[in-house]
Formats: structure tokens, C-alpha cells, sequence
């Protein structure tokens, strides 16, 4: 590998990396997902715990991330000059963003389908004429809660929560559910009865696909301008969305039962592994997403502000989007005269692909509503997939400066191709089932293990009074008490036991009341495993590439490189040598107090002598 590397290119101005960061926050969590999830938890108990999580978990990592990139200059792959025993995280990154830009191409590509039929003058799924309906087609929404509330599932994670949409044996069918089933998922028997492939996604594919490569072909100064575009508009139509459903009758119900708490639920240990995981899957810290866009800011760009900024909207947006979806199942229950539990108990997918087109479809001119739905799903979707992009451009570019010079068209155009040609098997009949598999596995225990190492490693290794030190020097400010205490105490002890109880409480995965084989099990636990192995591999070539005993290896291989340091060229700032670093009880004292041992023993002096003064 190559030791040069280019200096990364910077965001033409603060305004376009605070845009970004709302698009790729925005972007990453599906709009379905927190409402299903905080309907499904006790309704504003589950938000209860989301707040605190962000607040707690999500936030100060969020904050971490961005500031110790921005300050080294470096991305997912040269941050962790900081610690080189641990540069397999990197590779872990690098390893989960290019799996999940394969699958999850799919979810667009649902979205198109819908999109490209909302422009028809009868919207189809609002009548059983289709070549796909069944005789078991039903227009009224009546028979679809019956066979909606039939519905079970089993998880550990939100990503999860959103498949197992049809089970039970319905007597009827609703269009809205056949138009789902039949046309967009096409779902065969089961995942070894793959089918025919779907040209038509295969172009959709190919869309989503080109929009990615043209949002990052040079790099941050074509994302951020894109940004501009596609962060902002989706927040615009929601509003414009929930406007209009406040004024159809049962729009307030669905959302008293959004924001009303059980406060029982609280103490659900569930409750909070779902909460936890939503939190990382809606800030995005440990996707190496962060560290990218952190990398490109110039060296005193105030991302404390930033970090608290986009921590805000995100929840109020999460929180909007919950209320335009309850306000139309509000709609919707009045509608078919059922309780509200009646019209959400479906699962994730319902709520995003069934419950809303069709309350969508009572509107006046329903078309132009789902058009700016669906529009307002596919752009966030598109501006996640960028920011995942960008940390595999950058790693590799990273790697091999001399040769990758000039060639960021290239790259990303092999790598389109690539990803394009692996996601063909889920364009087929068993594309569903793939799926599935794919994102029950792929980034959830591992995206959590990779919090806990980088709180570790950040914190206890390089240490917080060293954290304290570069921001001080970029920001003029000292480390904020409660980013420090959740970063150094209470994130990795609750992440650890979130960890270690999500996998005792594990069951396999299902869609509706289809059981996947055992081989395929076996293939989603590979799935979990290839990112998560690369850490543990990189850590022993180092250790065995490094000379001397063990402990002077493991002191070598933790200590900073010479590579380290500020990514600004005015600085010449001399560094805590390895020598002088903290024992672990004056660490200890520092994370909780902010204060090392020698400045504690100091201001109990202090403290003393204006005591007997005043005496």
C-alpha cells in the first residue's frame, strides 16, 4: 500500500457540509421505520427512550467521529493512525458499506415501481383489474385489517421489523396488498425458488446507480451541491404531506396515539435494543460515513455546532415523520370505522408501502400526492447511498494515492458495475427473501461493536485528555462534560450489555410464516461475520509484523503514528509522547472529572486555602 495520500479536497463552504450531514441523517433510517417502531413500543415511551439514546449513545459519537477526523484531516481508513492495532476497523467500514450498496439498492428500486406508477391515471393498486390481482382481490379496506392484524414476527433489530407483512391465510386480499405483493415484490415460494430476473428493476438499478455515480464523482464538491437538493426537498413535502392530512377526519387520533406514552413499556429491555439500534441507524456513527464528510471540513470549522444541530433536526424529523404516518392511519381508521390498533399492526413495510399509498389514494388528485411521497422516500434513500459510496472511494484512494490520482471516474465507475451485476439475484422472485437475509445480519451486532471499540480506543487508549487537547487547539473549547462521560463510561458499558443481551434473546429470521432453511441461516451468519472478522485479523498481522515481547508490541502498536497529528500546516503543536501517557487511574479521573490528577490535587489546595481565608 501506498504511505502518500492526497489531502482531501474541501467542502466549498459550512452550509454544504451541514446539508450533507442532514441528508445522509435523514437518509439512512427508512421514514416508516420510527413510527412503526415507536407504535409497536409503547408509542411515546419508545420515543422516550430514542430521545435518551441520542442523547446519550448516538450524539457524542456522532460529535467524536466528525471532530477527530476533521482534526487529523484524515478519513475511515487514516483516522486510525491513531491507533494502528485497531486499523481493522477500517476495513470493516469498507466491508459493510460495500455489502449494504449491493442490497440495498433494492428498497429504491421498490420505490421507482411505485413512483413510476403513481403517474397513471388510475392508480393501480386501488382496483382488482390488474393482470396481477387474484379473485381473492378486495377494494375495501375492511377485509386488509383482518389480514393485516394476522401478522407476527420475531427480532432483535429495527432493521428487521419491516418484512413480515403476509402471514396468515386472508379470505380476501386487499388491491393495495396484491399491487405489493404481486407486482412490485413478485415473491416466489420461497428463497431456493429463485425465478425469473426483473428487467425493469434491473433499469431501475441502473438509475439509482447513475444518480449515485454523478453525486460522487468528485467526491464532496459534486455531493454537497446535490445535497442542497435532496436533504432539504423531502423535508418540504412531508410538511406539505402532514398539512394536508390535518384536515381529514381521524388525523388527530393517529397522532394523540403516536406521542401518548406507556410508560410500562420503559421497562421492556427490548425497548431500548430497538431504541439503540434506530439511534445508530439514524445518526449513522460507525459506518465511517461521518469520518468521510469530517475529513473534507476545514481545520477550525465549528462541528460542535454542527454535530448539535443535525442531532436536532434529525429527532424533530423522525418526530414529523411519525406524525404524518399516524395522522393518515389516523385517517384510515376512521375511515373503515376500526380502532387504530386495527390499522397498524402490519409491520414496517405496510406502513410504507400499503397503509400510506392508500390513504394517499383518498386525496384529491391522488396522483400528485404520491408522486411527492414517493419522491420524498427516493431522495433521502439516494443521498444515503452517496454518503455510503464516499467512504469506500475514499478508503481505497487512501490506500493507493499514486495510482488512483485523477481516477476517482473510473473507480467508481468499476465499482457501479460491480455492485450493479452482485444485486441482480435480488431483482429476482427470491429477491425478497435476500433481502431480508442480507440486512438481518449484515450491520447490526457489528455496526455496535465497532461504537464500542471506537469509544475504547478514543477515550482509553489515546485518551480523552488528548481529545481534550486537539479540540481545545481546533475549537478553542474544551472536551463538553457530557460527550466525555457517555463517550468514556456510559456508552460502552450499555452498548456491551445491549450487545451481549440482543444476542442471548436471538431467534433466526422469518417473513410472514415462511422459516428460512438452515443453510441460509448459515449464509446471514457469514454475512455478520465479514465484518467483524478483519478487525480481529488486522490487529494479530500487526501485532506479528511488529517486533520485540508482546508488551512492547501492544505498547508500539497503540501508540500514534508519525502520521498523526493536526490537519493544519500552520500548527507545529509537540504531541503527549507515548512515555507520558495517563495511567489508568489518572485517565479514569480525567474522563469523569475533565481534570487530571496534578490539576485535582491543585484545586483541593486551592480550595483549602480560601477556606481558612475565609475563616
Amino acid at each position: 500500500m501506498d504511505v502518500e495520500r492526497a489531502v482531501p479536497v474541501k467542502w466549498t463552504s459550512n452550509l454544504e457540509f451541514l446539508a450533507t450531514l442532514l441528508g445522509y441523517s435523514f437518509g439512512l433510517p427508512d421514514v416508516w421505520r420510527l413510527p412503526y417502531l415507536t407504535y409497536r413500543n409503547g408509542g411515546g415511551a419508545f420515543l422516550i427512550a430514542y430521545a435518551l439514546l441520542m442523547l446519550l449513545c448516538g450524539a457524542p459519537l456522532y460529535f467524536i467521529e466528525i471532530a477527530m477526523s476533521q482534526y487529523s484531516g484524515k478519513g475511515p481508513w487514516r483516522i486510525w493512525d491513531i491507533c494502528p492495532l485497531f486499523r481493522g476497523f477500517g476495513l470493516a467500514v469498507l466491508v459493510i458499506n460495500m455489502v449494504s450498496l449491493v442490497y440495498d439498492t433494492t428498497l429504491r428500486s421498490w420505490i421507482i415501481e411505485y413512483l413510476v406508477n403513481s403517474f397513471k391515471s388510475e392508480l393501480p393498486w386501488t382496483s382488482c383489474n390488474n393482470s396481477w390481482n387474484t379473485d381473492k382481490c378486495r377494494t375495501g379496506f375492511h377485509r386488509s385489517v383482518s389480514y393485516l392484524n394476522s401478522s407476527t414476527y420475531n427480532t432483535t433489530t429495527d432493521r428487521s421489523l419491516v418484512y413480515n407483512v403476509t402471514s396468515g391465510v386472508p379470505q380476501s386480499v386487499s388491491s393495495i396488498e396484491e399491487f405489493w405483493m404481486h407486482k412490485v415484490l413478485r415473491r416466489s415460494s420461497g428463497i431456493e425458488d429463485i425465478g425469473d430476473v426483473n428487467g425493469t428493476y434491473i433499469f431501475y438499478y441502473v438509475l439509482v446507480r447513475l444518480a449515485v455515480f454523478l453525486a460522487c464523482v468528485k467526491s464532496v464538491q459534486s455531493l454537497g451541491k446535490m445535497m442542497y437538493v435532496t436533504a432539504l426537498l423531502p423535508v418540504i413535502l412531508v410538511v406539505v404531506i402532514w398539512v394536508r392530512a390535518l384536515v381529514l377526519p381521524g388525523a388527530v387520533d393517529g397522532m394523540l396515539y403516536f406521542i401518548i406514552p406507556d410508560f410500562s413499556k420503559l421497562a421492556n429491555i427490548q425497548v431500548w435494543i430497538e431504541a439503540a439500534f434506530m439511534t445508530f441507524y439514524t445518526l449513522g456513527p460507525g459506518w465511517g460515513g461521518l469520518m468521510m464528510m469530517g475529513c473534507h471540513n476545514h481545520f477550525q470549522t465549528n462541528c460542535l455546532r454542527a454535530a448539535v444541530a443535525t442531532t436536532i433536526a434529525t429527532l424533530l424529523y423522525g418526530l414529523l415523520n411519525g406524525l404524518v404516518v399516524f395522522s393518515v392511519l389516523g385517517v384510515m381508521a376512521r375511515e373503515a370505522d376500526v380502532p387504530i390498533t386495527s390499522a397498524i399492526t402490519s409491520g414496517g413495510f405496510s406502513i410504507g408501502f400499503i397503509a400510506y399509498p392508500k390513504a394517499l389514494s383518498y386525496f384529491p388528485v391522488p396522483q400528485v400526492w404520491c408522486v411527492l411521497f414517493f419522491i420524498s422516500l427516493l431522495l433521502p434513500g439516494i443521498d444515503a447511498m452517496a454518503v455510503e459510496t464516499e467512504p469506500v472511494m475514499q478508503i481505497f484512494e487512501e490506500n493507493f494515492p499514486r495510482i488512483l490520482h485523477n481516477k476517482r471516474p473510473w473507480l467508481l465507475g468499476g465499482f457501479s458495475i460491480l455492485a450493479l451485476a452482485l444485486s441482480i439475484p435480488f431483482t429476482t422472485r427470491a429477491g425478497v427473501y435476500m433481502f431480508q437475509l442480507v440486512d438481518w445480519y449484515l450491520a447490526t451486532w457489528s455496526i455496535m461493536l465497532i461504537c464500542i471499540g471506537e469509544t475504547i480506543v478514543f477515550f482509553w487508549i489515546y485518551g480523552g485528555n488528548r481529545i481534550d487537547r486537539d479540540l481545545h487547539l481546533m475549537l478553542g473549547r474544551h472536551l463538553p462534560a457530557l460527550i466525555r462521560i457517555s463517550c468514556a463510561f456510559i456508552m460502552p458499558i450499555f452498548l456491551m450489555f445491549l450487545l451481549v443481551v440482543s444476542m442471548y434473546t436471538y431467534r433466526p429470521p422469518t417473513l410472514g410464516t415462511y422459516t428460512y432453511p438452515g443453510y441460509a441461516t448459515a449464509i446471514g451468519w457469514c454475512f455478520s461475520m465479514i465484518s467483524v472478522v478483519p478487525i480481529f485479523l488486522y490487529a494479530g498481522r500487526t501485532l506479528l509484523k511488529t517486533d520485540g515481547p508482546m508488551k512492547k508490541r501492544l505498547a508500539l502498536c497503540t501508540k500514534p503514528t508519525v502520521h498523526w497529528g493536526p490537519a493544519c500546516p500552520d500548527l507545529n503543536v509537540p504531541f503527549i509522547p507515548q512515555g507520558e501517557r495517563l495511567s489508568f487511574r489518572e485517565l479514569f479521573l480525567f474522563n469523569l472529572t475533565g481534570k487530571s490528577d496534578e490539576e485535582c490535587r491543585d484545586l483541593n489546595i486551592t480550595e483549602k486555602q480560601t477556606e481558612m481565608m475565609e475563616c
